[in-house]
């Protein structure tokens, strides 16, 4: 359940710690980059875990978003320098984030699984 959970909980708290990075001084934003920073290898770390106890794809997902600012931070720093693109993502990347959050949620936690109505039906039909 654990396993289960801390993806979308870290996700959340790192959308949220993205949102207000516009707005805080460089000495905090130092702080935050520090506490919610996430490392690739702790992703794959998840994406793994997440395979091992056959969780579904939208988990993984959900485990592989905190990947999506590193990925902008590495092209504006190795490949090209980003001005108003790199304010744009700033802002585009958590609002994508946090959609695609919601929808793996959805997905994981709230959508009704298909077993759960068949084993429902069969229970109220008599049908084996």
């Amino acid at each position: 359940m654990i396993v289960q959970v801390v993806p979308f909980l870290f996700t959340s708290v790192y959308i949220l710690t993205l949102s207000v990075y516009h707005f805080l001084p460089e000495n905090v934003l130092n702080v935050l980059d520090t506490m919610f920073y996430i490392s690739p290898m702790t992703i794959a770390g998840l994406l793994i875990m997440s395979k091992t106890l056959k969780l579904c794809a939208w988990h993984r997902r959900a485990c592989a978003l905190p990947i999506l600012p590193q990925i902008s931070v590495f092209m504006d720093y190795h490949i090209v320098e980003f001005s108003r693109i790199g304010a744009a993502l700033g802002i585009v990347i958590p609002i994508l984030m946090a959609v695609l959050l919601l929808i793996a949620a959805w997905n994981v936690f709230l959508k009704p699984k298909n077993n759960e109505r068949n084993r429902r039906k069969e229970r109220t039909t008599g049908n084996p």
